[in-house]
């Protein structure tokens, strides 16, 4: 019986590529006509324009001008809350006996 079967099991391989034409069919669109109609290609990204340093400079001076407000925020409320007495730092133990009782 597998004498009779194995002839079909060698014909088997070639049938397939025989139908399959070693190709993709020509309706089909390729990557790249798939990819700009649905606008992800890279001919889609933003262009960068102007100046790097110009812009770095703007932004950097923007950073700049945070971290100095919150600073001087920082100290204003931590100079408030020590002079009023709602925060001790806990320098030294005190240095006076318990009164006995």
């Amino acid at each position: 019986m597998l004498t009779k079967i194995t002839p079909l099991l060698r014909i088997a391989p070639r049938i397939q590529q025989a139908r399959m034409s070693h190709g993709v069919p020509a309706h089909w669109k390729t990557m790249r006509q798939i990819c700009e109609e649905n606008k992800n290609h890279m001919n889609f990204l933003p262009v960068p324009e102007g100046s790097w340093s110009q812009a770095y400079k703007a932004k950097n001076a923007k950073i700049n001008l945070y971290l100095l407000s919150s600073a001087l925020a920082f100290i204003a409320t931590f100079g408030y809350l020590y002079k009023n007495g709602f925060m001790y730092l806990h320098s030294a133990p005190p240095m006076y006996n318990s009164k006995p009782q």
